[in-house]
């Protein structure tokens, strides 16, 4: 968390600088009269995820847990992890632009059990050691309808598509099913396409140093099942060329899966995100 912290300030403590006291290479590099070029944006870089949680009650189809497993009090999974992150935007023109993005958030954990739980099949009993493994492999497709754009502001109507592969791996040794040093082990894979429906708010503090920010939110309720999610990111970036940006953001997402039939079931996680990237712009 330090290190993360430490990263932000010397980031933006550079962009503010820069952004008041241009250099007369960056002024040569990138005139005021001159339109950036962004018809093409791909942004990488490094994500630092801090204060992820994921439970899950009552056995279900989802993850294979049963009832009141906490990812982090009950198999003691961490909470914060390293990722990497990109994304991509595409723009037709001033109005209409397809974006996509791709990230991994990645969880593991050990512990010896303080209490009996049920995963899948697995009766596990209090005592026994267990190794556990959570990702969320997160892929999104979207579009943007800038209805109001200026060369200082733009808001973006933005519906897209969340495909969320979650994984979760799970062994344990010890008194499972009643019996004395057994084993067990469980591999549950889903994927879930989440339907949104988000609204970009950028911001052009100075020429070169804009503010970026979309919301998306997402409910559905089809039969016994509701799902629900929102997500927030905001940022600031610095144009330190023409074709070349640099920037850092906070992203937190807040999602839940929700089952009503016989056998009921209910898992929520979330998590935040500070980035830290690069962005090249072409054409």
């Amino acid at each position: 968390m330090d290190r993360y912290f430490r990263t932000m300030v010397y980031i933006l403590a550079l962009i503010i600088l820069l952004s008041g006291y241009g250099s007369p290479v960056l002024a040569e590099e990138t005139s005021p009269d001159a339109p950036f070029s962004d018809k093409l944006m791909i942004r990488g870089g490094w994500a630092y995820v801090f204060g992820a949680t994921a439970n899950a009650s009552v056995a279900g189809p989802v993850l294979g847990l049963g009832a009141a497993v906490d990812f982090t009090n009950t198999l003691g999974g961490n909470s914060s992890t390293d990722a990497f992150r990109i994304d991509g935007l595409y723009r037709f023109n001033d109005r209409h632009a397809v974006g996509v993005s791709w990230y991994r958030v990645g969880l593991s954990g050990n512990k010896a059990l303080t209490q009996d739980i049920q995963i899948g099949d697995n009766a596990v009993s209090a005592g026994a050691t267990t190794q556990t493994g959570l990702s969320f492999n997160t892929y999104r497709l979207l579009y943007n309808y800038s209805f109001y754009r200026t060369d200082k502001a733009e808001l973006a109507f933005s519906p897209g598509l969340y495909m969320m592969k979650t994984n979760f791996n799970f062994a344990a040794q010890g008194t499972i099913n009643g019996v004395t040093r057994n084993t067990a082990l469980v591999n549950e894979q889903i994927t879930l396409p989440l339907p949104s429906v988000g609204l970009v708010a950028n911001y052009d503090i100075t020429k070169k140093l804009q503010f970026q920010s979309r919301f998306d939110f997402f409910y559905l309720s089809i039969n016994s099942y509701s799902g629900s999610m929102f997500e927030f990111y905001g940022g600031l970036e610095y144009r330190l060329f023409k074709h070349f940006a640099m920037g850092a953001a906070y992203d937190r997402l807040i999602a839940g899966l929700r089952g009503d039939g016989d056998k009921g079931f209910t898992v929520n996680f979330s998590y935040n995100l500070a980035y830290v990237y690069a962005t090249l712009y072409a054409f």
